[in-house]
């Protein structure tokens, strides 16, 4: 037995085999002979594969459905709007064989079960983060609500002075909050209650302040302005990682083709095929004998790297 019966035997075994029928074993390839998404950069790999899917093979086609979950991810499905797209994924094969060989490129296809995506985006643009003001309480009000706070302290008198006479030290005014205070004899009045200070200028008792916070952040609050806030201490706090849609774990990399370009593959749906033939993807985004929206033509029966049998095909509509 050589290697392609083991590997088509196998993989008919555990029930992994290609969808198109042109493949003689293993899994569909595209060889990228003229492609021109490589030059004009089209190329999208943001969207997940649909939830049903559980196979993408190279040279595949797919819509790109970016309105499809209305939520700003949309999907990889066969049923969207616009043109269809080729599947050509990087080819990632670990493994080598008992011989120390490596895999074939044709022992690759995007299953499913092979891809544990979990996260779309690090950032859930639909669950804000919760926003943080700190202790400077700058917009008017605390984390309570509260619009003040009553501090209490020892405050100290202004500018000493010398009695001539007798030697003494003497103070005259105080100032408690905002508000300067007259001292006479050692005692001042201070929101209605009288206090006294000792010999250093030192009040005896604590004296409570009640400060109001000043509410300096602007009216309208703007996210894409810099500085759209006056509050130096207002941050972003905890936030959310926008998870992959609900039965999703794979996000394929797909094409843009145009009229003019070139590949070729044996991810068709056809036993025998003549140059000349006219292709289009079916309902499973499979190239198939037909005219549609989208056509490719047979311009060369050749074969695959592996020597399998292949197509050079050209997309003419």
């Amino acid at each position: 037995m050589n290697f392609k019966d083991f590997l088509k035997a196998s993989q008919e075994r555990i029930g992994l085999k290609s969808q198109a029928s042109y493949v003689e074993f293993g899994y569909g390839q595209v060889e990228p002979n003229h492609l021109s998404a490589q030059r004009t950069a089209q190329i999208y790999a943001q969207l997940p594969a649909k939830a049903d899917i559980d196979i993408l093979e190279n040279g595949q086609f797919v819509k790109y459905d970016y309105a499809a979950n209305d939520n700003g991810i949309g999907e990889v499905n066969f049923e969207g709007k616009g043109e269809w797209m080729l599947v050509y994924n990087e080819i990632k094969l670990y493994r080598n064989h008992p011989d120390g060989s490596k895999q074939w490129d044709c022992e690759f296809a995007m299953i499913k079960d092979d891809y544990q995506a979990r996260i779309y985006t690090p950032y859930d643009w639909e669950t804000p983060e919760l926003e943080y003001h700190n202790g400077m309480y700058l917009n008017g009000k605390d984390n309570l609500g509260n619009t003040s706070m009553t501090v209490a302290r020892y405050y100290v008198a202004n500018n000493p002075t010398r009695n001539a006479e007798t030697g003494a030290t003497e103070f005259q005014t105080i100032d408690i909050g905002e508000v300067r205070c007259n001292i006479v004899d050692g005692k001042f009045t201070y929101n209605g209650e009288e206090y006294e200070i000792d010999e250093h200028g030192q009040t005896k008792v604590q004296i409570p302040v009640t400060y109001e916070y000043d509410d300096v952040t602007k009216d309208v609050e703007d996210y894409y302005e810099w500085g759209f806030t006056n509050d130096p201490w207002k941050r972003l706090g905890i936030y959310r990682e926008k998870r992959m849609p609900k039965g999703t774990a794979m996000v394929p990399r797909v094409f843009k083709t145009n009229v003019g370009d070139i590949m070729t593959t044996n991810m068709i749906n056809a036993t025998e095929l003549k140059v000349g033939d006219v292709l289009t993807p079916g309902a499973k985004g499979i190239l198939e004998v037909g005219t549609g929206d989208m056509e490719w033509q047979v311009v060369r029966v050749y074969t695959m790297p592996d020597n399998q049998k292949g197509v050079k095909i050209m997309r003419i509509k």
